[in-house]
């Protein structure tokens, strides 16, 4: 039955594709469906009337569902991750860059002061690569 086919579809699309949950909650919509035309609704009123009974994807605890949510979280998290961790390397190179400039173009009396700056800078990418270590060992 198309119609409960299209419900269930739309009802987990933001959820990972978990074709044996949703063909199981298909199976058991029909069979619903087949015992309402059997007390004598027609196929829509029973359909219908399955579709209100059945509720919304938050009332079902789909344990796969959960467990295969969680693994794409984790893995979109490591990915942005590796992102964070060389974008934070390339903004560390290039403000320590700056600042080296800065430190023989323009303040050079005071001695070496850029490379005290640069080395405080260097902890931002050394911590967001903690971050994706740490995330990367969790899988």
């Amino acid at each position: 039955m198309e119609p409960i086919r299209k419900f269930i579809k739309r009802l987990f699309k933001d959820q990972p594709p978990q074709k044996t949950s949703e063909e199981y909650l298909i199976e058991r919509l029909e069979e619903k469906v087949e015992d309402l035309k059997e007390s004598g609704l027609t196929e829509k009123e029973a359909i219908d009337q399955s579709i209100m009974e059945f509720g919304d994807a938050d009332d079902y605890y789909l344990p796969t569902l959960d467990k295969e949510k969680r693994r794409y979280q984790r893995y979109k998290t490591v990915r942005h991750y590796l992102n964070d961790l060389v974008f934070s390397s390339l903004a560390a190179l290039l403000i320590i860059a700056i600042l080296v400039m800065i430190n023989i173009l323009y303040i050079n009396n005071l001695g070496p002061w850029s490379a005290v700056a640069g080395a405080a800078i260097l902890f931002w990418p050394l911590s967001i690569f903690y971050r994706w270590l740490n995330q990367r060992l969790k899988r």
